[in-house]
């Protein structure tokens, strides 16, 4: 594990800047939405470990709610006397995994992928049937919809019992102009024509169902026809409603089989599965595999996708190459941060050697 290779060196890079500890009204805003959603996590792992891990659901709500209190009385008391919402989420993924609770939501990411997969070939109708103006925004547009599919998030929890729309959520997601939009500078650099201006791009996936299939997929797909080659970057270990590293390679062979364009464009290697070593639905650049920066040491994109990793880390990362961040907003205190609302759409576009 080492730093992210295309980070830039001359700036001093900081994953996530939030001090809780110093921040009364956010600590007590976090605090509160991670104990409430861990016990929603726990119904979720009930249902997917069954009565047999009832031991241990019950071991781990004690141990989160102990450590819960023990921040709330002192923020300072983790290592290095700092209390972020990356702590918060390591502290989360460390009693689910210590609890023999790795995935509490498996399945209810293999229900929407299925949801998903039914849909994938109506929203490339739609794509082929959008003008070459309105392409890329549209693409844009099914990632913030896409997005909504966020077992991290509130907002969207109540998802586990039913499958999102997404044709209805698409009609919904605000158009332009969003809250962050760089999109005429983006456009500038987005030909309706082959060759793109990059040859190859890196994207970090943010979640299963809609989010990866029906939103970065469609988009991924038109960037790889047009001449990119695609790396898409997952996390290693189950986060949530996260896409593993495994999950992508699955998913993106059963596209494959539905859609030829698709097939023929991983036969010309195209497209690339690689594992980030994240378990987080954050993501520290200072730490990821060999096995990225050996794939990424020639792109001249980088695509952070979804709040969690281009918003709540990385917002002010700075790399050598160029950079673009999409993601829907469903946090109250991450929108106000920025300046806006809970799903507002932030696409924050920054070429190479422009100022962040």
């Amino acid at each position: 594990m080492s730093r992210f290779c295309l980070l830039d060196e001359k700036q001093d890079y900081v994953a996530h800047d939030w001090d809780l500890a110093g921040d009364a009204g956010a600590r007590g805003h976090w605090l509160d939405l991670f104990e409430r959603h861990f016990d929603q996590t726990l119904q979720a792992a009930a249902k997917q470990y069954t009565r047999a891990a009832g031991a241990q659901i019950k071991a781990a709500r004690s141990e989160f709610n102990k450590a819960i209190e023990l921040l709330r009385k002192d923020p300072t008391s983790l290592p290095g006397g700092k209390l972020d919402v990356m702590q918060l989420c390591r502290l989360r993924q460390d009693v689910l995994f210590t609890n023999r609770l790795k995935d509490p939501f498996r399945h209810i990411k293999l229900r929407e992928n299925e949801s998903a997969m039914q849909l994938y070939p109506q929203v490339l109708s739609i794509l082929h049937a959008t003008g070459p103006g309105e392409k890329w925004v549209h693409l844009i547009r099914c990632i913030f919809a896409g997005n909504i599919f966020d077992l991290g998030s509130p907002a969207t929890m109540k998802l586990t019992g039913e499958s999102p729309d997404f044709t209805a959520t698409l009609a919904q997601t605000k158009r332009r102009p969003w809250l962050l939009d760089d999109y005429d500078r983006l456009a500038d650099d987005l030909d309706t024509a082959p060759p793109t201006k990059w040859s190859k791009a890196v994207v970090f996936v943010d979640n299963c169902g809609t989010d990866f299939i029906l939103g970065v997929m469609p988009f991924v797909r038109e960037l790889a026809l047009g001449g990119t080659q695609i790396v898409l970057a997952a996390n290693e270990r189950p986060a949530l409603n996260d896409v593993t590293a495994d999950e992508t390679v699955e998913i993106v062979q059963r596209l494959s089989r539905i859609d030829p364009d698709l097939a023929a464009l991983i036969d010309a290697d195209m497209f690339e599965v690689v594992s980030t070593g994240n378990d987080l639905p954050l993501i520290d650049l200072w730490d990821v595999t060999d096995e990225l920066n050996a794939a990424a040491t020639d792109a001249e994109l980088v695509v952070l996708e979804g709040m969690g990793r281009a918003i709540e880390s990385n917002f002010d990362a700075a790399f050598t190459c160029d950079c673009l961040r999409l993601a829907l907003l469903k946090d109250p205190l991450v929108a106000q941060r920025v300046g806006g609302e809970v799903y507002d759409c932030v696409c924050k576009y920054v070429p190479s050697g422009e100022a962040y």
